[in-house]
This record gives structure tokens, sequence and C-alpha cells, in this order.
């Protein structure tokens, strides 16, 4: 595989993580095997470092820097291995993501006079990716939050839902680049952080931080508003019932004492009997609904609501 050189420094680009030419460049550490077979055992981030030996300090891992929304198992990974002399990586799949070009890569690297520089251009251009993507869910986002005003629907918490899942992907992805960002001063120096492309790549990954955890924030008081929403409905929904079937209670009580087959009734043989029973009910009816509405216990359940008439509401206002 290709070895690109710049200035004083070098990338290797090798295939798979466990190929012998892989493993050439990486020096014998007990804590690189388990790395190794941990790598191809689990598809997780991976972190270690050497700060034994000054000169000699080493960073290598394994960052998930692509995730599918859909399934668990459709991943990329980017294996490293870092040194002061050289950076070893696996071979990444740039056609894969259009947001990564490597011919845009090896440009910028150009530039970069150490080993960690070529490391954050790495990162950086990862995090660009990753920034690209969150600005297409910053635009699904939005929409669902009109969508909550305009036309709340019973699958809008189905959206929230989608929407939570994504930003908790988007949130894992960064911590690995967050913690590859904190290790590398430690394991070098604080003097690294002077590079332009340390610079540049750690304001990147601050801003993916504050976008997510913004809009963590804000699909979380999507779902309080959706609960308070749907509490406040429920509550519509049983008040309601509960009034009406009160106010109806007159007439199934009346109708169910002159629906009785005793023999003995004076009320069947009144001539206007039917009459009778009919004002009884209304005006028990009445006096109920009456005694509702001076309590304020019927509200404006009983109110009809037009939508167009709502919809005009709010235009004027």
């Amino acid at each position: 595989m290709p070895q690109y050189k710049f200035m004083h420094v070098a990338w290797q680009e090798e295939g798979s993580i466990g190929d012998e030419d892989f493993l050439k460049f990486l020096p014998d550490h007990y804590k690189m095997h388990s790395w190794i077979k941990d790598s191809q055992d689990l598809e997780v981030n991976i972190l270690h470092n050497d700060t034994v030996e000054p000169g000699g300090e080493g960073i290598w891992g394994s960052l998930i820097y692509r995730q599918s929304q859909h399934d668990k198992n459709e991943l990329d990974v980017f294996h490293f291995y870092l040194s002061r002399d050289i950076l070893v990586t696996n071979e990444l799949d740039f056609d894969k993501d259009a947001d990564l070009d490597k011919d845009t890569l090896l440009k910028q690297m150009e530039g970069a006079a150490t080993t960690v520089e070529l490391m954050m251009v790495f990162l950086g251009h990862m995090v660009s990716s990753i920034l690209h993507k969150i600005d297409k869910f910053e635009e699904r986002l939005r929409n669902l939050l009109w969508e909550i005003s305009e036309n709340n629907e019973s699958k809008t918490l189905d959206k929230i839902a989608d929407l939570r899942h994504e930003i908790l992907l988007w949130k894992h992805l960064i911590q690995g680049f967050a913690e590859i960002q904190m290790a590398i001063p430690e394991t070098f120096g604080p003097d690294v952080r002077d590079g332009i492309e340390f610079y540049r790549t750690s304001q990147r990954i601050e801003r993916c931080v504050i976008l997510v955890d913004s809009y963590q924030d804000e699909i979380k008081n999507m779902v309080d508003m959706e609960n308070v929403v749907a509490n406040y409905r429920g509550n519509e929904i049983i008040k309601t019932l509960t009034v009406l079937t009160t106010l109806f209670t007159p007439a199934m009580a009346w109708g169910a004492i002159w629906g009785m087959n005793f023999k003995h009734m004076p009320e069947l043989y009144w001539t206007f009997g039917y009459l009778v029973s009919l004002v009884i009910i209304i005006f028990s009816t009445g006096a109920l609904y009456l005694f509702f509405k001076r309590r304020g216990w019927t509200g404006d359940i009983l109110k009809a609501k037009h939508p167009d008439l709502e919809k005009a509401k709010k235009s004027g206002e």
C-alpha cells in the first residue's frame, strides 16, 4: 500500500489491521495485541497510548467515524497508530462518502510538519463530513417543529423518537473524536496544541458537541411538549365524557323508572303523562347543566370549534 511523505513526516496507508504490512509498522507492545484482537472481534471505539519512553510516545486505537441510522452493523472504523515519526492507518473507503475526498485530504496534508498535524487533518475532514450531515438533520428537526405547531398527529411522536435516536448516534460518534483530541496532548505534550490543524479540528469538534447538545435539548423539549399536549387532550376527553354522561343521567334515571313493568303505575293512565315526563326530563337536565356551568365545570367542552376559524385566528395574530 502507498506511503505518502510530507516534509519530515509520513502517512502509511495499509489494508486491514490484521495484515502483516500493517503490523510491521507497530512496536512490540502488550497493549497492541489486545487492541488488534478487540478491534477485530468488537466494533467499538478503542484508544491506548504509551508514554513510558521519552521521544517514543505513541497513541493507537479504533474510531467509528461513520454509522448507519438503520443498521447497527453498518459502520466504518478508522484504525490508526500515531507516533512522532509516522502515522499508520487502515485503508479507508473514500468513495463511500462524497464529503470525504482523498485528493483534498492529501493537499491539506502537504502543509503538515508533524504526524500529529497529519492526524488532525484526518480527524478534521471526518468531523466536517459529520457537520454536513448534521445540517441536514437540523432541516428535518425544523420541519418537525413546524409540523407539531400546524398539524400535530399521532405519528409525530414516532418522528420525534427517530430524531432522538439519530442525535444519540451523532453524540456517540463525536465522543470518540473528542477522546482522541484530549489524548493527543496527554501523549505528546501540550506543545501539539500550537499546530494550526490541531486548533481547526478542535474547533470543529467543539462545534459538533455544541450543536448535538443543543439539538438534544430541543428534542427533549419537543417530547415534553408532546407529553403535555397528550395529557391535556386526555384530560379534556375524560372531562367531556364525564359531563355528557352526567347531563344524560336524569333522562336515563326517569326512563328507567317509567320503563318498569309494575302493574300499578298511576302515571301510565295520566292524560298528559307523556308531556309531563318530557318536561321533567328537560327541566332536570337543564337544571343540572346550569349547576355545572355556574361551578365552571363545563369550560369550553360544549363549544364547537371550526378548524378554518381557528387557523384564521392564528394567522390574524
